[in-house]
């Protein structure tokens, strides 16, 4: 049985952002990543001329011209159809880079509600803002990281804004898998990831072993991979957005042995916590 391969954000992304403009042109190039795929960061697409289709978990989206749409961690994807004219953006973006208050809208969105329309009122600003990422990417600057840092966090909070005035309102079937994962999500964001599989199960009043299928059968990845990982992206902002110590950063995430943080987080990433920080913050 052929596995859904999982990939990797590109070795040429800057401090976990990365933006490329494509055209129909730059098809070729991209067909041997036009496979059904997960991968383990956030993609936005944004449409700015042309047509194109996505597949993205078994449901066929349709962009069009001033729309964006957004792809979760994991999620499987593929294109499938691009119009002769089509040209838009590709943001890709590590999971610790987005803020809670919108990495909550952006889990929560279904199928239905990842597309969404430009408002023509916000069109200019916007896309201002993404041609300004996209020539600081490009380009060199003795701030370059920096720039594109605090860039990306006007644009995530403006897609964020997109996201949560949706007026979506289409029913869209929700297995029970698929809802025992979203649910389970949910608590990720209200409980310790130091919990353990069993007493998030608990809480959702289910056996350990169910919760485990469910989580696996809709992302790919276990309970514990999801914990470790809920660990692992709080880490990682607190390596790249404060000067704490690594000891400091690992008694504020709960734990009591710092070694041991720094050797979990080492066996998750394949690095330490101090060569984290040097690799995004120079």
């Amino acid at each position: 049985m052929k596995e859904i391969p999982i990939y990797n954000q590109s070795p040429e992304a800057l401090g976990g952002i990365f933006i490329a403009h494509h055209s129909v042109k730059d098809t070729a190039e991209l067909s041997n990543k036009l496979e059904a795929h997960r991968d383990d960061f956030f993609i936005f697409f944004v449409v700015t001329k042309g047509h194109a289709v996505i597949k993205c978990d078994m449901t066929d989206v349709e962009l069009n011209a001033r729309n964006l749409l957004i792809v979760k961690p994991f999620q499987v994807h593929y294109g499938q159809d691009i119009s002769a004219d089509a040209e838009g953006y590709y943001i890709g973006v590590a999971p610790f880079l987005i803020p809670n208050s919108c990495l909550e809208i952006f889990q929560n969105l279904k199928i239905s509600e990842q597309l969404n329309k430009i408002d023509p009122a916000q069109e200019e600003e916007l896309f201002d803002t993404i041609s300004l990422l996209y020539r600081f990417f490009k380009g060199s600057n003795p701030n370059k990281n920096q720039i594109i840092n605090g860039l990306f966090n006007a644009l995530v909070y403006s897609f964020s804004n997109i996201f949560s005035k949706s007026q979506h309102s289409e029913i869209v079937f929700k297995n029970q898998s698929t809802l025992i994962y979203s649910n389970f999500k949910k608590l990720l964001l209200e409980h310790s990831f130091l919990e353990s599989p069993s007493y998030f199960a608990k809480q959702l009043n289910i056996t350990t072993s169910h919760l485990n299928d469910c989580v696996k059968v809709s992302s790919g990845k276990s309970v514990t991979y999801w914990l470790q990982n809920t660990m692992v992206i709080e880490a990682q902002r607190l390596l790249y957005y404060t000067e704490r110590e690594v000891k400091e950063i690992a008694f504020a995430l709960g734990f009591q042995d710092h070694a041991y943080f720094s050797r979990l987080f080492k066996k998750i990433t394949k690095e330490t916590p101090l060569e984290f920080r040097r690799k995004f913050r120079g």
